[in-house]
């Protein structure tokens, strides 16, 4: 079954939490990039379940969400998943250059101002059956998100600051053996709390940076000009 990533500019389109959840179907994904003044926003799409994850910018500026934006679709297409189909929500053309090479590459990518309900061939489970999370849940996340962009804190590691971390662990401690375990390490140096956009963040930069390449489901290290596979 394919599947399908949402990838939601909020900052300029608004699509309703049921027409989101008709697109993610039974196993798509949506990610959706906010800032400070979209956290009102939040609440109704995190009801939708753990296959949403929220990306605030991490520093505000012109552009700024759209880079993340084009950041966590490379990092998202790279993984090569058979059948993926990636549709960015947004009213910005400034999108467009992307989309059309990643097309030129084979990979199904598109964007659409007005999402609307998913058209028959992309549902695989009905909008309403989609799971939900509990309201205590999704209050909790919501609370979470207002707080990381009302007060940083500021020991936390900065995504830069893990990659370096990373980096130099594949020197000294050696290279996680699959995709999953690398992630989970990468989730590891940011401490227990889930941060599955930090971690993508992390992995689009070893990927842009030629530490790795990621290709059907594998991992692959780049060391002196070549590739290993693990």
């Amino acid at each position: 079954m394919s599947k399908t990533y949402l990838l939601i500019d909020l900052q300029n389109r608004h699509p309703a939490p049921e027409d989101v959840a008709s697109w993610m179907g039974s196993n798509g994904e949506a990610w959706i990039f906010y800032g400070e003044h979209e956290i009102g926003l939040l609440a109704p799409y995190m009801e939708l379940g753990d296959r949403v994850s929220l990306v605030d910018i991490s520093r505000p500026g012109k552009n700024s969400l759209d880079f993340h934006l084009v950041l966590y679709l490379g990092y998202l297409v790279g993984r090569h998943e058979p059948g993926a189909r990636f549709v960015i929500v947004a009213a910005d053309g400034d999108y467009d250059p992307a989309i059309v090479h990643a097309r030129s590459k084979g990979r199904r990518v598109e964007r659409v101002e007005d999402l609307g309900p998913a058209p028959a061939e992309a549902r695989s489970l009905p909008a309403r059956q989609t799971p939900s999370l509990p309201p205590k849940i999704a209050a909790d996340r919501l609370a979470a998100a207002s707080i990381r962009l009302a007060a940083r804190n500021k020991k936390s590691k900065s995504v830069d600051q893990i990659y370096l971390e990373i980096l130099k662990d594949f020197a000294e401690a050696g290279k996680p053996k699959t995709l999953t375990s690398l992630e989970k390490r990468i989730q590891w140096r940011f401490g227990p709390d889930p941060t599955p956009e930090k971690v993508a963040g992390v992995m689009a930069a070893l990927v842009r940076g030629g530490a790795i390449k990621i290709a059907e489901g594998a991992v692959e290290y780049r060391e002196l000009g070549a590739e290993r596979q693990v």
